[in-house]
């Protein structure tokens, strides 16, 4: 997918919030977004619920830290790596939970065809800054346009081969992702008044 067919322009109509998109771009844009809620819905399969403090307080707990570099990183943008790992453990059902219902807002909001994405509540702004920067983080990283994070080395072989020739465009797509959510988050804000 040529760069040029993915540009993106977020405008302001009264209280909602319009993005134009190429219509390659949205298609792309659900690929990679409802690969990634599989994912997060996948990590949250993984934890135990017959935990007894699991039981206790009614939730599934991760009982052991991811080790899939990209899930890795996109927790770590979230969860300080500083933090003890049963601090970690303790709060990754409620970050991954959280992604995972920005992941479907987005996907709820990207139209079947065309190009125009209409944003018009608080939340579906809020979900677009949350669940895309952190599918970015997926990406780049499965892409190989990241660094695999500390710590995941030895998981690397768990992640999508590399494509030779793709760096360029994978590393131009992650850029992009970045634009995306830049230009929402300006266009979102509210205007200074002096």
């Amino acid at each position: 997918m040529d760069l040029v067919h993915l540009t993106v322009c977020w405008d302001r109509a009264g209280d909602e919030l319009i993005g134009v998109f190429s219509p390659h771009a949205v298609a792309w844009l659900r690929r990679q977004m409802a690969g990634y809620s599989e994912l997060l819905e996948w990590r949250y399969t993984k934890y135990a619920s017959d935990d007894p403090t699991a039981e206790a307080i009614g939730l599934p707990l991760a009982t052991r830290p991811a080790e899939y570099p990209p899930l890795v990183a996109a927790l770590r943008e979230i969860i300080p790596d500083e933090e003890p790992e049963l601090i970690r453990l303790w709060w990754e059902p409620d970050v991954v939970r959280w992604l995972y219902a920005g992941t479907q807002v987005v996907l709820d909001s990207l139209p079947e065809s065309g190009g125009v994405v209409v944003l018009r509540e608080r939340h579906q702004i809020e979900a677009w800054q949350a669940a895309v920067p952190n599918m970015r983080v997926v990406f780049g990283v499965a892409a190989g346009v990241m660094p695999v994070p500390a710590g995941t080395e030895s998981h690397r072989h768990t992640m999508p081969k590399a494509v030779p020739g793709r760096f360029e465009h994978d590393r131009d797509l992650t850029q992009w992702l970045r634009r995306v959510v830049d230009a929402l988050t300006e266009i979102a804000e509210p205007a200074a008044t002096s």
